[in-house]
């Protein structure tokens, strides 16, 4: 049982933001609707209906398109996601940039290698949803996908004098570490934690009693990290000697972080109620507040700078390729892309 607090993670759906996320399929779309069209190159319902179920199938949370509303916005997020596809399609054509099918079938073997057989590889599909013709779609795509970005973006490099600027226009927030600690806990935790059943006075007793047990053996002499590893009830760090590695301040609840930023090095606290159930923590080193030095990241803001400088000259090229595309959306479920301000009037 982790006592970090975790972060809510979002579900990222297809947008124009992320147009480098899409699939080519094209199964079944003779006798399905057309909802789309660019430069002649038609969109078809059931295209984007492989997306909404693929996309179903791989939310866990049963968020995606609860409601028509939010089913309206996906569909037209991913026709949009269709229509670049196409368009980048069309300038591969148009400049002889081709993938072979020897080059998918590499990227499938290295896929496929990755599990103990292929039979496995194929369950692992099936329970993603999808199919292998589905698989080798994607790998072509983003195969060309990438062969076009690294012609777009070829000549696109990065300053010393732009890496250190940055650094000087950033260091005091960016490059800022704040305060952190070593430390490492034992934890009884209250049962009500470990099995969602009722709280009880008893269970409550019950980890009370454990966490004193603790407390007197370590008073005794006894060794923090064999306590932990007997007693803790924190699976995740009781076979580390309850280890939490260096912990900074909001990443802890509040009662613990408390008594932790109290106590100075080699000092082991009184113990401490939190939601989860009582503790002991013991601080081993403090790192005080510092800003890195440019040497320490001088080549990870370069790598920064570079990828920033290459994806803004992808998204240049990119709403070059929709200005100069004639689309036109022939269902009640539209995208932006006729809205995007690049001179392109709506048709």
């Amino acid at each position: 049982m982790k006592i970090r607090l975790r972060k809510s993670y979002i579900y990222v759906i297809i947008s124009v933001a992320v147009i480098l996320i899409a699939i080519s399929v094209y199964f079944f779309v003779f006798y399905s609707k057309t909802v789309a069209v660019v430069d002649g190159m038609k969109i078809k319902q059931k295209e984007v209906d492989t997306y909404v179920d693929f996309l179903k199938s791989q939310d866990a949370t049963g968020q995606v398109a609860s409601d028509k509303e939010q089913l309206k916005i996906l569909e037209a997020n991913i026709i949009d996601s269709l229509i670049v596809v196409r368009v980048i399609e069309k300038y591969a054509d148009e400049n002889d940039l081709a993938v072979t099918g020897e080059e998918v079938n590499e990227q499938m073997k290295s896929i496929i290698d990755t599990y103990e057989s292929e039979k496995d590889f194929e369950e692992a599909l099936e329970e993603l949803g999808v199919n292998k013709k589905f698989l080798e779609d994607e790998l072509r795509s983003q195969i060309l996908r990438s062969r076009i970005y690294d012609k777009v973006t070829y000549n696109v490099a990065v300053t010393d004098e732009e890496v250190e600027q940055y650094y000087e226009d950033n260091k005091d927030t960016l490059f800022l570490v704040p305060r952190s600690v070593k430390a490492a806990h034992i934890l009884a935790m209250f049962p009500w934690v470990l099995d969602n059943s009722e709280e009880t006075g008893e269970g409550r007793e019950e980890a009370r009693k454990k966490i004193e047990l603790v407390e007197t053996e370590l008073k005794s002499g006894s060794d923090f990290e064999e306590l932990a590893g007997e007693y803790s009830d924190d699976e995740s760090t009781a076979e580390n000697g309850g280890d939490l590695g260096y912990v900074s301040e909001g990443q802890m609840v509040e009662e613990f972080e408390e008594a932790l930023f109290s106590l100075g090095i080699g000092e082991v606290s009184d113990i401490v109620e939190t939601d989860y159930g009582f503790h002991i923590i013991k601080v081993y080193d403090i790192e005080e507040e510092h800003i890195q030095e440019f040497e320490e990241v001088k080549e990870s803001v370069s790598i920064y700078l570079l990828n920033l400088y290459k994806g803004s000259k992808w998204e240049d090229f990119i709403f070059s390729l929709i200005e100069e595309a004639d689309i036109k959306y022939l269902t009640g479920v539209e995208g932006t892309l006729n809205d995007t301000d690049t001179g392109k009037e709506d048709e």
